[in-house]
């Protein structure tokens, strides 16, 4: 699944440019919550769960193909370790979720 960073990130002004740090304070839409969800047929899991995590398939190496929940932090490590730029455009900049 291809897609545009601005299909991710809810901007906090008319600003379209952002660095690595920039992005990761910018909250994630619910809309591609609910899309990443239904395209790999797994869960949204909300942040803060005390659940031990014993299972490989949810550690943060695993693509999303394989796992069996997922969380704004998991989009987020995905994204940062996928981006190879200092700089992005909301608008032109994609990424892959394999």
């Amino acid at each position: 699944m291809t897609v545009k960073l601005s299909e991710i990130f809810i901007k906090k002004s008319s600003t379209s440019t952002y660095s690595k740090d920039e992005l990761s304070s910018l909250d994630i839409k619910k809309e591609f919550i609910k899309r990443l969800s239904k395209y790999y047929d797994i869960p949204y899991k909300a942040e803060g769960s005390k659940e031990n995590n014993l299972c490989y398939a949810n550690s943060g190496p695993v693509r999303f193909v394989y796992r069996s929940t997922f969380s704004k932090k998991d989009i987020k490590a995905h994204l940062f370790t996928s981006l190879n730029k200092d700089t992005f455009h909301l608008d032109t900049t994609k990424v892959t979720f394999y």
